[in-house]
């Protein structure tokens, strides 16, 4: 059966061969239309979408994560770009500012297909041996990147020796709360023995209900303090899709390296002593 895959919107991890948006001139033959729809913000586009393809295709399905799809089995190269793949779903925690739980449930293994991008959300949680198999899968890997995060409070000195026999490009931490900075400490203290800034990156969530620009910037410079390479993303679940446009400018400067570099240049100066 020929599947026509369709996104709302063009990002790092969507398919080369996927179509964005409406339908055009040219439609190629399929037997259905799947429109994936990773965000919630774009749920009422990709019902625009839908119609729009039901035109012209009998079947026309719409679906992803955005719509509480638990998941199932990982298919490379289907919904998301090739190299990047998923080797568990769910996770054992219920943090109240995650979805993730609620749309997938406790933690399941799935099979493990070959990639360097780990989008896992929550690999660390997976079984001893589950994980040591990913590890041994990604050591025929280059730029190995563990874009879907670690869970600080999970990183152990093992797995940072794991993370050694790696062609490493980056991983990923969280700093989702101010209680979360202790385990942060932890994780960082043990990888930046081996590991450069540019390669220890760090999620900040910023936006939720009472925090304002101050404080998440404070928080943002506190990831970088710690070691590492932070990365601003703003809270947003099914009821709060949308942010002012002085939050959103605050985050877009605080996702490029070179700006970020920039502004926490100072913390690195040794500090002068007053006679």
């Amino acid at each position: 059966m020929k599947i026509l895959r369709v996104f709302p919107r063009l990002t790092s991890m969507t398919p080369l061969d996927g179509i964005i948006g409406l339908p055009d001139l040219w439609r190629p033959k399929a037997d259905e239309v799947h429109i994936s729809v990773a965000f919630t913000w774009d749920i009422e586009y990709a019902k625009h979408m839908k119609k729009n393809w039901e035109v012209y295709y009998p079947v026309v399905k719409i679906g992803g994560p955005a719509f509480g799809d638990p998941g199932g089995n990982f298919e490379a190269g289907k919904y998301l770009e090739k190299g990047c793949v998923i080797t568990s779903r769910g996770c054992p925690n219920n943090c109240s500012f995650c979805l993730v739980p609620k749309r997938e449930g406790k933690i399941r293994e799935l099979p493990i297909v070959e990639g360097n991008i780990i989008q896992d959300n929550n690999l660390l949680a997976c079984s001893k041996s589950h994980i040591d198999k990913v590890f041994q899968m990604l050591s025929k890997q280059r730029r190995v990147d563990f874009a879907g995060g670690f869970e600080s409070a999970r990183v152990t000195d093992q797995i940072v020796q794991q993370l050694r026999g790696l062609k490493l490009y980056q991983l990923w931490l969280a700093y989702d709360h101010p209680n979360a900075e202790k385990s942060l400490i932890r994780a960082v203290d043990k990888l930046r023995k081996y590991f450069s800034r540019d390669k220890i990156r760090c999620y900040v969530l910023i936006g939720y209900k009472d925090d304002t620009i101050e404080k998440a910037e404070h928080r943002l410079m506190r990831a970088w303090e710690i070691g590492t390479l932070p990365f601003a993303m703003l809270y947003r679940d099914e009821k709060n899709t949308e942010h002012s446009k002085k939050w959103k400018q605050f985050q877009r400067k605080w996702t490029r390296p070179a700006i970020i570099k920039s502004i926490n240049k100072l913390l690195d100066k040794p500090k002068v002593k007053e006679d």
